[in-house]
């Protein structure tokens, strides 16, 4: 029951309704299909792409364009939230070293796209836009949140992409196992782990070539790690079984079976 007395008090009561309201006629968290389609992304400006007969391919957690900022969740520090200025700096570090080492194919996890511990910078589109060769980009999220209830991390909206110099299509969200060792109500607003796969369409290459991103558990102490690495090996498989190229990586944070009880986040965190 809430008791609110004086103008003050009513006032707070509006704003509580306001927010009930709002939020009822929206789901506080995203959840996702089994498989499902990307989200596409393009770069302001095209740069030209040339297909030279090799590839050069690169897998980046970014960690939400935080670099060493000592965060509340994984680092044994006090901050949630960054700044803009903070974000883009970090922003900036990171695609002078994409310029500077040119990948063909970027493969990112930790991807913030709107979300208020980076100032709401989308971070896929400013890396297409200020890279001087990559031109495309599909996003699949793994946390997309109205509002996280703690420590004042809010709206988040974060997961993986695929950058590229050529077009992509057919880019697929690929759901990964939920864990089991936690409660209903910390399991709706944790993390929704995926796997995304994409057709890179390269002139000159005479097959087809998909890209394979995942970012698995660090955290659960179940049987969660390993059913991540057999959806990955599945995926892999059904490629190899269509008889097309693919390459592949990401962040797949521990191999089990030795890993499997282990949470890293108390592990490593410091």
């Amino acid at each position: 029951m809430l008791l609110f007395t004086g103008s003050s008090n009513l006032k707070k009561y509006a704003v509580f309704l306001a927010v009930v309201v709002f939020f009822s006629c929206r789901p506080l968290v995203t959840t996702f299909d089994d498989v499902e389609s990307a989200i596409y992304y393009e770069d302001s400006s095209l740069a030209s792409a040339v297909f030279n007969n090799t590839l050069k391919v690169m897998t980046w957690n970014i960690r939400f364009g935080a670099g060493r900022i000592p965060f509340f969740g994984d680092s044994c520090g006090d901050r949630v939230l960054m700044t803009e200025s903070e974000t883009i700096g970090y922003l900036d570090s990171i695609v002078a070293y994409i310029n500077l080492t040119l990948p063909d194919i970027l493969l990112l996890q930790e991807v913030d796209v709107s979300s208020k511990r980076s100032a709401y910078v989308n971070q896929l589109q400013y890396i297409l836009d200020n890279s001087d060769h990559l031109n495309y980009g599909v996003y699949a999220s793994m946390w997309n949140a109205e509002i996280i209830p703690s420590d004042g991390l809010g709206k988040v909206d974060a997961g993986n992409a695929i950058l590229s110099r050529w077009k992509i299509t057919d880019a697929q969200r690929i759901q990964l196992p939920l864990r089991t060792d936690q409660d209903a109500l910390t399991q709706y607003f944790y993390l929704r782990r995926n796997i995304l796969k994409a057709k890179i369409n390269i002139l000159g290459l005479d097959t087809i070539l998909y890209a394979v991103n995942i970012h698995a558990t660090a955290f659960a102490t179940d049987d969660t790690k390993e059913k991540h690495i057999e959806k990955y090996k599945e995926v892999l498989d059904d490629l190899h079984s269509q008889e097309v190229l693919f390459v592949t990586g990401g962040d797949l944070n521990s191999v089990p079976p030795s890993a499997d009880s282990t949470d890293f986040c108390y592990e490593d965190m410091c």
